[in-house]
């Protein structure tokens, strides 16, 4: 169960039960406590569920801005895996057809080293 389905049942709650103790603190009548409370309860029910229902269309776009990142991401690492790959595949045929002489540190003829 998702914690943001009891919001506006858990606010209706505290609505009541606060203005419930101030009504006894005032010292209302009983039939006017009931009516005043029957109002309350059903002004919060109505509020906490319009709050509800904003919180979860935000979470639902956090988590689908989330899911859509996380696709990218992948994609860009699937795209990294590859280029290695080639890099891996393309060192290997060179290494077997030629390419680059290894770095033996002799110089080429006719160039001199200079050494100060």
């Amino acid at each position: 169960m998702r914690k943001n389905k009891l919001f506006a049942p858990f606010l209706t709650l505290v609505a009541v039960a606060i203005s419930l103790f101030l009504m006894l603190k005032w010292g209302y009548k009983r039939i006017d406590m009931l009516w005043t409370l029957l109002v309350i309860l059903i002004v919060f029910y109505v509020i906490g569920s319009l709050i509800q229902k904003r919180v979860n269309k935000f979470v639902e776009a956090n988590e689908a801005l989330l899911k859509e990142q996380e696709e990218l991401e992948g994609a860009v690492i699937e795209k990294e895996a590859t280029n290695e790959e080639d890099l891996d595949n393309s060192e290997a045929g060179e290494e077997a057809g030629g390419g680059l002489p290894p770095l033996t540190g002799a110089m080429p003829e006719g160039e001199r080293a200079d050494i100060s």
